[in-house]
């Protein structure tokens, strides 16, 4: 592996491999060519970059999680809407 570079804290090369150990499984179709390089490549990188990419990573998995958090809260009220709905029209709820 190669030693974090001038100018970049060693913060940010944590947070990038980190990121890429998390890998492209946890993100949207559209966002997982983020990873096509392989850490080396993306550390050969110049460090505006490695940090625009760290960025980018951060804030497209945080938009999936919203995604996905904002998605189970729809089952939720869709699931006590129906059981609303059967109980208001058969006089019980299942």
């Amino acid at each position: 592996m190669h030693p974090p570079t001038t100018g970049f804290n060693h913060i940010s090369y944590v947070g990038i491999t980190a990121e890429l150990l998390a890998g492209a499984r946890a993100l949207s179709l559209a966002d997982r060519h983020h990873f096509d390089l392989n850490l080396s490549d993306l550390l050969d990188k110049s460090t505006q970059c490695k940090r625009n990419w760290l960025l980018i990573v951060i804030a497209v998995r945080q938009r999936f999680e919203r995604q996905q958090a904002d998605f189970e809260g729809i089952q939720t009220l869709s699931m006590a809407n129906s059981k609303l709905i059967k109980w208001m029209t058969a006089g019980r709820a299942s």
